[in-house]
């Protein structure tokens, strides 16, 4: 094994020890109880029972005084029959005796008589206004939690109603109240019949947007990102919507965009709803530092320099030296902010020395393209001009041998995102695909078309299954370049796997083309992963995965190899920790990955 390899190795297995004495929780210490509560009651309600009442809550506060048992057995009755018929327990009867425990400890026995719990035997819901008769009358009627049949709980009968006006509020139906509303609950037939009349009032309109905080960076900006034109129907999705985009765009540290409703109920003649947007600015320019490690790339190390008003127009500047083991690389990158049209203007230039798997290459990219958005969608269109020079390692003794080639790309690139966070999802899925080619004698030394796809999927486990907390994590990946051969393509259009956030088990690009002592990339790529993590402790998981793919120049030569093993998660403030220990079924050996976050 390399002087390299051992290292990782060490860093990987203390980086193991690290995450593991961290995940083990500390032993809850004792506390010490004043008394002894013994519950006979259905099994939903027992938590309520112990949480809500006098003797459940003062069991074990130090402050307690003996002289207080008195006054909490004479209010638990009354307490736990409460309990009982907000969850439908309408004829319940509960009896609380005190006795003194063999230890001299006092015992409070409480036995609840349920009796037959109400259910719901009629619902009628009625939407007057504008929304009657509209879909989201029908949203309405769907998202009722107390559906004829289901069990009368008084909790969720407020509930409902609560949220009745909050998703009619949420599109726009800001003046939307509860007309009328009515439980009757009959304790001797334990049934509910229940009626709720909504006036929906009249649908409002976005208004004019107040901006408050901007100082250093144009209003274009801000009006800019606005996922509506004034007048257009109020939705609370799309607020959020234009809060992300404010929050993400770089230029402010703190946002929040609300509705001004103190306006709408000082006006009950006005049609539209004007928006207030708070700002906290980021600084125009800044010195970014990093320093970081992984088992793909090594140890880490940025300096960079950010301007996000360059000529006082909000183009953001960002230049840097990127310092790896594997890799090194100095940018710039320019792009516009986002236009009233979600599209924006980006163009970048950046030289890179990489060297992994036995390849040395050096190689210098300009680049110029538009992007564009829409909703959950992102696009790019991009020019680029690519140059290499890469040398391999032939074996046998034999002296390096140098190829150069240059590629004039036209490329777009496609990508959706619908996750419950973009920083460590647990639901949604992301598909992104990209297709890309060149033209021999137009800048280019080889014609070729690349074609390449990648979907991920998140799946959380069923609520009340053994498996709750849990979530299962799918990845498909392809790509193909239709060529005469992969002579004169630069290297970056081909295809290699291997590593933490591809193949685990096998090196960072370990996965390709065998040329001499080196691998270089491929014409064709497919892989698949499955991956189950489960809770642990606090913010801990464990993980088991099999990862399943190859690269090769030919589908003729692909042949699937296979990597499993299991791992450890912590989902820290800046996403997911990975540390994983895999076995190459090809290279019979165990690797251990450690990585930060997922690659979309």
């Amino acid at each position: 094994m390399s002087r390299r390899g051992i290292r990782h190795r060490r860093f990987a297995t203390i980086a193991a020890a690290l995450l593991l004495a961290c995940a083990m929780p500390a032993a809850a210490q004792a506390q010490r109880e004043n008394y002894r509560i013994a519950i006979d009651a259905p099994a939903e309600l027992v938590d309520a029972i112990r949480s809500q009442t006098l003797l459940g809550r003062w069991r074990t506060d130090p402050q307690f005084e003996p002289d207080q048992m008195a006054l909490f057995v004479e209010r638990a009755r009354e307490e736990v029959e409460a309990i009982a018929r907000a969850a439908g327990f309408f004829s319940a009867r509960a009896t609380v005796t005190r006795i003194d425990g063999p230890d001299g400890l006092p015992e409070v026995r409480i036995e609840l008589d349920a009796g037959a719990r109400t259910t719901v035997s009629r619902m009628t819901l009625a939407v007057e206004g504008e929304a009657a008769g509209a879909p989201v009358a029908e949203l309405l009627d769907e998202a009722w939690p107390l559906g004829e049949g289901s069990f009368f709980r008084v909790g969720e009968w407020q509930l409902g109603k609560r949220q009745l006006l909050e998703q009619l509020q949420q599109r726009g139906y800001l003046r939307a109240r509860i007309a009328d509303s009515l439980a009757e609950v009959n304790p001797e037939t334990t049934a509910a019949q229940l009626r709720v009349s909504v006036d929906s009032g009249a649908r409002l309109g976005f208004g004019g947007l107040s901006v408050r905080g901007l100082e250093r960076y144009p209003r274009s900006i801000v009006e800019d990102l606005r996922p509506w034109r004034e007048g257009d129907p109020y939705s609370f999705d799309r607020l959020l919507l234009y809060q992300e985009r404010l929050r993400s765009d770089g230029y402010f540290s703190g946002v929040s965009v609300l509705p001004d409703l103190a306006a709408v109920e000082a006006d009950p003649g006005l049609k539209t709803v004007p928006i207030v947007a708070e700002l906290r600015e980021r600084p125009a320019q800044r010195v970014t530092t990093g320093v970081g490690y992984s088992t793909d790339q090594g140890a880490r190390g940025l300096l960079g320099y950010e301007h996000r008003n360059v000529l006082g127009r909000g183009w953001i500047m960002e230049s840097g030296a990127l310092l790896e083991q594997v890799r090194r690389r100095v940018f710039v990158d320019g792009r516009t902010p986002w236009d009233a049209t979600a599209h924006r203007w980006q163009t970048g230039v950046r030289s890179e020395r990489f060297e992994v798997s036995g390849q040395l290459t050096d190689k210098n990219t300009l680049y110029f393209g538009r992007g564009g958005r829409r909703d959950d969608i992102e696009y790019f269109l991009s020019l680029q001009y690519q140059t290499e020079r890469s040398s391999v390692d032939p074996g046998m003794g034999r002296t390096s041998e140098t190829a150069r080639s240059q590629a004039l790309t036209l490329g777009y690139a496609w990508a959706l995102r619908r996750l419950d966070s973009k920083l460590d999802p647990r639901s949604g899925f992301t598909v992104s695909a990209q297709l890309s080619g060149a033209a021999k004698g137009l800048g280019s030394d080889a014609s070729f078309v690349r074609a390449y796809g990648r979907a991920m999927r998140f799946w959380p486990m069923p609520e009340g299954s053994t498996l709750e907390g849990g979530a299962l994590v799918g990845l498909l990946e392809a790509g193909m370049v239709f060529s005469q051969g992969r002579e004169g393509i630069p290297s970056e259009n081909l295809f290699r796997a291997g590593g933490a956030q591809s193949l685990r088990g096998y090196r960072y690009q370990g996965l390709g083309v065998p040329l001499g002592e080196a691998v270089v990339g491929g014409r064709v790529l497919a892989l698949a992963s499955l991956e189950y993590q489960h809770p642990i402790a606090g913010n801990w998981y464990g993980a088991g995965f099999v990862d399943v793919g190859n690269a090769a120049d030919r589908w003729s030569d692909w042949k699937a190899v296979r990597g499993t093993g299991v791992g450890l998660r912590w989902r820290s403030p800046i996403g997911p920790v990975n540390l994983d220990a895999a076995y190459a079924d090809r290279d019979r050996r165990w690797r251990f990955h450690f990585s930060v976050g997922y690659s979309f």
